[in-house]
């Protein structure tokens, strides 16, 4: 996944009212008596020591007929079934994506035949499980339901007049107990619309196979006629680009095409072989998209970019190289409770650093290794990253673990009430990143430049992802945090306790200068020549001033009083409608008391403010004077200069 915004709000406080089927009272009791006897201790204890239920045929079936009403009709269809009850379950979360979204809001009509197509009872008993009364079905359940889908995204779902697009956890519920069985998913399009997707490299086959219910859904669905499909080989694995646009003259993939082969050869060539025949990028170029994505799957990506083929192919090659190396990073490497999911609660990590920041700083060098990126590019953007924490309140609070923990409250989750994450909270991806570049330095460094963070992936790689399958979910077994550090220290034979403690775990200052040092580069930051007084808050410019949407913590603003949601009027009686506020500043030294006019609840006020120096702006990376033999070696090993 890439990076998106922490800090979103969503407007939709409705609750779906409590569905009944066309159960009998006797029915009803006993299901409501069992699910509440499931909650306490004795029921998950027998639970845990139930032998594993004989596996079912399960049958799905997708089909897209009311494009214009953004409405999927599903059909489940099982069969042998031996037991009482069924419950079908929606995920409440899409792996990739640590929010909890309750897919099962758009989820309506839900209901059940038996195999004489006789109505079945069935009842809901929370937000997300049906449960079918299976005794009198005759062996077989087959149940529909239909999605609402209008929502271009890597976690959610679309369909328009122009195609289907489809992530698997917001369309297909589970058969509680029964994910490890077995799925074939037959597709019902209109007509000519065609199917690309991992599970097929043919555009025509409309009846997939899925080994188990985590593959199906972590295998992206995108059904239409507008699709184009490209294809090329690296290392006997074929390479599929699907392109979506709303553009009709927007046809132009030749640089698209020509960067993604670059990358793909860089990453192959550098890893594992990926153990998969083929691997298929999806992208979407939609003008009105709200915000850019990118989401990683088992064997392919979806990569959502706002604007247009010709003007975005850049961005998407950006997202491309984060996305791809996702192949090792994470969807085989993985954290362990990164996989087989529990999709009804929240899959803790404190290692999403690692999986994603790490993957971001990858995604960083083979832009470069690829020729696609020139040095002073990859430089700048790393000490962009840099200045994106410096500029973070929360890096003095949040550690790196903690932000990986407590993704769930602030990787693009609804938020129903106001929270502090501007002065409290850092991204993973952004100081992962960053720590992944330290590492790789510290690590050239002290191996005379033998030996790369490269070689502690890879290590890890086959470790835990070659290791002997833990469960049903597929190859190999998660890591812990621990490992991370030990997978460096076997690589190195030196010890990273202390940097774990102080820069993983703890919240110290990250050690650019001497880090940068051992290749030979030093961090420069410097003050725009024009740059203002600074007032120590975060403004959004409105039509009557600007809008306080976050207060540095100590600085003038807080000092001042200045309170967030506050509308700043004017700057000593100088209007904020008709000029920005760092330019009424400009006019005024560091160290001015100066007065501006605050609108809050309604009221005005007359605060006085004074300013603080400007805030370094211009952050670089770059060569010192001199280096020394050992200083270039690193450094060149790292940016690929011999």
């Amino acid at each position: 996944m890439q990076r998106l915004s922490r800090h979103c709000a969503s407007t939709d406080q409705r609750r779906p009212p409590f569905s009944l089927g066309t159960a009998s009272h006797q029915f009803v009791l006993s299901s409501l008596l069992l699910f509440c006897v499931t909650l306490g201790l004795a029921g998950q204890l027998l639970a845990a020591q139930a032998p594993t239920a004989p596996p079912l045929e399960l049958e799905y079936t997708l089909r897209v007929s009311r494009s214009t009403a953004h409405l999927v009709d599903v059909e489940i269809l099982v069969r042998k079934v031996e037991t009482a009850k069924l419950d079908f379950v929606m995920p409440a979360w899409a792996p990739g994506r640590y929010a909890i979204y309750d897919f099962a809001k758009n989820a309506q009509e839900f209901s059940a035949l038996g195999a004489n197509r006789q109505p079945l009872s069935w009842i809901k008993l929370d937000k997300q499980t049906w449960r079918v009364d299976a005794r009198e079905a005759g062996g077989t359940v087959k149940v529909k339901y239909r999605v609402f889908a209008n929502d271009l995204g890597g976690s959610f779902s679309q369909v328009d007049s122009t195609h289907a697009n489809l992530n698997g956890p917001s369309m297909f519920m589970y058969v509680e107990g029964h994910k490890p069985d077995p799925i074939t998913l037959k597709i019902d399009a209109p007509d000519p619309w065609k199917v690309v997707s991992g599970f097929s490299t043919s555009s025509t086959d409309l009846t997939l196979h899925a080994p188990n219910y985590d593959v199906l859904v972590d295998t992206p669905l995108e059904i239409s006629s507008e699709c184009t499909l490209d294809q090329f080989q690296e290392q006997g694995k074929a390479i599929l680009v699907a392109v979506h646009t709303y553009g009709e003259d927007d046809t132009d993939r030749s640089h698209l095409l020509e960067g993604l082969k670059k990358l793909v050869h860089a990453e192959m060539a550098a890893m594992p072989p990926p153990d998969l025949q083929h691997y298929l990028f999806i992208f979407h170029f939609a003008p009105d998209a709200s915000l850019g994505d990118g989401m990683e799957h088992l064997n392919s990506t979806q990569i959502i970019i706002r604007g247009n083929v010709r003007e975005g192919s850049q961005e998407a090659l950006e997202s491309a190289s984060h996305e791809f190396f996702h192949l090792w990073n994470v969807k085989r490497l993985r954290p362990a409770a990164l996989g087989p999911f529990d999709y009804t609660r929240e899959n803790y990590s404190r290692s999403l650093w690692f999986a994603e920041g790490v993957t971001t700083y990858y995604g960083y060098l083979f832009l470069l290794r690829s020729g696609l990126w020139t040095r002073e590019q990859f430089l700048n953007r790393l000490a962009n990253e840099i200045y994106d924490l410096e500029r973070e309140p929360g890096h003095e609070l949040m550690s790196a673990e903690s932000s990986s923990f407590h993704a769930w409250f602030f990787d693009r989750s609804p938020q129903m009430q106001q929270t502090n994450f501007a002065n409290a909270t850092i991204s993973y991806y952004n100081k992962g990143a960053l720590l992944g570049m330290l590492l790789d330095l510290e690590l050239r460094s002290r191996t005379q430049g033998r030996k790369s963070l490269l070689d502690v992936v890879q290590t890890m790689y086959h470790k835990f992802y070659e290791a002997p399958a833990a469960s049903y979910y597929g190859p190999g077994r998660g890591y812990e945090e621990e490992d991370i550090a030990e997978a460096l220290k076997a690589v190195t034979g030196s010890d990273f306790t202390a940097f774990f403690e102080r820069y993983v775990r703890g919240t110290e200052a990250l050690p650019y200068e001497e880090t940068l040092k051992l290749a030979g580069l030093q961090l420069r930051t410097e003050m725009t020549s024009d740059a203002a007084p600074t007032l120590g808050a975060l403004v959004q410019p409105e039509n009557q001033g600007a809008r306080i949407f976050a207060v540095i913590p100590g600085g003038p603003a807080d000092r001042a009083g200045l309170s967030r949601d506050d509308l700043l009027i004017d700057v000593d009686d100088q209007s904020l409608a008709t000029e920005d506020l760092s330019t009424r500043l400009r006019a005024y030294p560091v160290g001015a008391k100066v007065p501006m006019t605050v609108a809050r609840h309604g009221r005005r006020e007359r605060v006085t403010v004074t300013l603080g120096p400007p805030v370094r702006s211009q952050y670089s990376i770059v060569r010192m004077a001199s280096a020394t033999p050992e200083q270039e070696i690193v450094q060149s090993g790292w940016l690929g200069t011999r």
